[in-house]
């Protein structure tokens, strides 16, 4: 069984999945993108900034944009794998509306039970929304996201930490955070944080699912893609990310997103986005 679906509106987008495919490979990864990721059956590790979230059905996971995070399936028998998540870009919202964006900016990131108390009626109204005509789609879908959001609003209160051993690794992404656009060198980190060079790529792999290297280039090219929807110029976008010459990071962006920075759309005249200094996680939330 392997049931998937999707809607794609301009600003938002959801993705249905359910199966009893156990899955083998996954990709770690960051994105431009809001996530509200939904749990409904199964078992899945979720890994978000190298910590272990503990997930229980019907709880809903906030995941701010450029935060790294992947998800393994662990489908068994005669309990298949469902999630639902919404993706949502940064000029879905009103500048009244982003208030709620402090949502995801909170420690407190999972809300158990919230698919049952709230979520779930959302989340039928966006698919819902689909069959409405284009001339009035994306409105209906940035409106049940803002019902969507309201109830988590709603649900704040009863929010929980996401918990887990923060020992050095943890630490070293803060600092990452801190120098994205940096020259920093694994051997650096390493005498930095007391490892040895391969005993810290070996913590940092297991801890987050990739290299340091590859965890540094996606996060720059989500920190690229925000500046670049915000109508900043690709050149300075490439300087902005930490790119002294702008063909290495043509290079990075066309590996990362297949295509190259000139093909994003232009940005909302009334929406711009928030200053780079604010797009990555401050520490104490690693």
């Amino acid at each position: 069984m392997n049931v998937q679906r999707r809607l794609e509106g301009r600003q938002i987008r959801t993705h249905w999945v359910e199966t009893d495919e156990p899955q083998t490979v996954y990709t770690p990864h960051c994105h431009e993108q809001y996530e509200i990721y939904c749990f409904l059956s199964g078992l899945a590790d979720f890994r978000l900034e190298g910590l272990s979230c503990p997930l229980e059905r019907g709880s809903v996971l906030l995941v701010e944009r450029s935060r790294f995070h992947s998800v393994q399936a662990l489908a068994a028998l005669g309990q298949p794998y469902c999630r639902a998540v919404i993706h949502f870009d940064h000029d879905a919202l009103t500048r009244e509306e982003q208030y709620l964006l402090g949502l995801f900016r909170r420690p407190e990131v999972l809300y158990p039970g919230a698919w049952e108390k709230g979520i779930e009626a959302g989340w039928h109204a966006l698919e819902a929304a689909a069959a409405l005509p284009p001339t009035v789609r994306d409105i209906a879908l940035r409106t049940r996201l803002m019902g969507i959001l309201l109830d988590l609003y709603a649900m704040s209160g009863e929010a929980v930490p996401v918990t887990a051993d923060r020992g050095r690794v943890q630490e070293v992404l803060a600092y990452l955070n801190a120098n994205l656009t940096g020259d920093v060198t694994l051997e650096e980190l390493a005498e930095r944080f007391y490892f040895s060079r391969n005993g810290l790529a070996r913590a940092f792999k297991r801890a987050t699912g990739t290299t340091v290297a590859e965890y540094v280039l996606f996060k720059r090219m989500a920190l690229a893609r925000i500046l670049l929807r915000a109508g900043h110029p690709a050149g300075v976008v490439a300087r902005e990310c930490g790119y002294g010459e702008y063909s290495t990071f043509y290079r990075n962006y066309c590996r990362v997103y297949g295509q190259n920075p000139a093909a994003l759309p232009d940005p909302p005249a009334d929406s711009p986005a928030p200053p780079p200094a604010v797009l990555a996680p401050a520490p104490e939330d690693l």
